[in-house]
C-alpha cells in the first residue's frame, strides 16, 4: 500500500471518529453557516460562525474533498489547541474525547 493512500485512509478514519464525537456531545447539530459566513478570512471564521460550526462545515469538509480528489494533505496541523480555547467551559462537551480526536489528527498531519 502506498504512503499516499495510507495517509488518506488514516485521515478519513480520524475524521469519522470527530464527527462521532461531535455528535455524542450534541455538537453536531449545528446550524448551516451563511455563504457570507464562509467567506471569512480570519483563522477558524472565528468572525462569523462558532467553533462546532467550522470543524463541520469548513474543517472536514475541506479535509473530505482533499480525501476524495486525492489531493495533498497539510503537512502541519494545530486544531486541538483553539478546541481547548473554543470548548472551555462547557460542561455538556466531552472535551477529552474531542480534544483527543482533534490532537490525534494534529499528530497525524504533522507527520508525528
Amino acid at each position: 500500500m502506498n504512503q499516499t493512500f495510507s495517509n488518506h485512509h488514516t485521515l478519513a478514519d480520524l475524521l469519522i471518529a470527530l464527527q462521532i464525537s461531535l455528535q455524542d456531545s450534541g455538537l453536531w447539530e449545528c446550524e448551516q453557516p451563511s455563504q457570507e459566513a464562509l467567506q471569512s478570512q480570519q483563522p477558524f471564521c472565528i468572525d462569523t460562525m462558532s467553533f462546532e460550526q467550522w470543524l463541520r462545515y469548513v474543517m472536514i469538509e475541506k479535509f473530505k474533498h482533499l480525501l476524495q480528489s486525492g489531493s495533498a494533505l497539510p503537512n502541519r496541523c494545530h486544531i486541538s489547541p483553539m478546541a481547548e480555547e473554543a470548548f472551555k467551559g462547557n460542561a455538556d462537551v466531552d472535551l477529552d474525547r474531542i480534544i483527543g480526536c482533534l490532537d490525534q489528527i494534529d499528530q497525524h498531519l504533522s507527520g508525528q
